[in-house]
């Protein structure tokens, strides 16, 4: 009898920039675009601003902006990953990113993700830039997003 490897539910999410890697337990929803309301005067770039999901008003994300300094443009297939806040700061359960198409569904077996050391996850919104079974994603700093989320949204 052989034994199964251990495999990760996972989900690739297509940005402007490159593809984000995040296991699937991360994220709550993949929802339809919709225009966010606008937020306050003097937010960050890559704070597009607040929607409804779910009667909870939750903040939209551009990991574009935050990777290369402005939103990339919303095109058709645009969707919202609702992700699920890992930080337990006060006010922030979720959040959205932006996505520039639909996200999908990856196994990524024990083994089949290979870190990239060319130096490019220069940006620390990157925690690590990666092949997962074969494919270059970039495994966002997750830590790093909802803390420069929460203080802005708190200023």
């Amino acid at each position: 009898m052989s034994q199964s490897q251990a495999n990760v539910r996972s989900l690739l999410l297509p940005v402007e920039e490159a593809t984000l890697l995040l296991p699937s337990t991360v994220v709550a929803e993949i929802i339809p675009y919709s225009e966010p309301v606008a937020p306050d005067a003097g937010a960050p770039e890559w704070l597009l601003g607040t929607l409804l999901w779910r009667e909870l008003r939750i903040p939209l994300v551009s990991v574009d902006a935050m990777l290369i300094g402005e939103p990339a443009p919303v095109g058709r297939r645009a969707r919202i990953a609702v992700l699920k806040a890992l930080g337990n700061r006060p006010g922030l359960p979720y959040f959205g990113i932006v996505t520039a198409n639909i996200p999908h569904l990856v196994h990524i077996a024990e083994g089949a993700i290979e870190t990239l050391d060319d130096g490019a996850a220069a940006n620390p919104v990157v925690a690590a830039e990666v092949l997962a079974n074969g494919e270059p994603a970039l495994i966002p700093n997750m830590d790093l997003i909802e803390n420069q989320l929460h203080g802005a949204l708190n200023d």
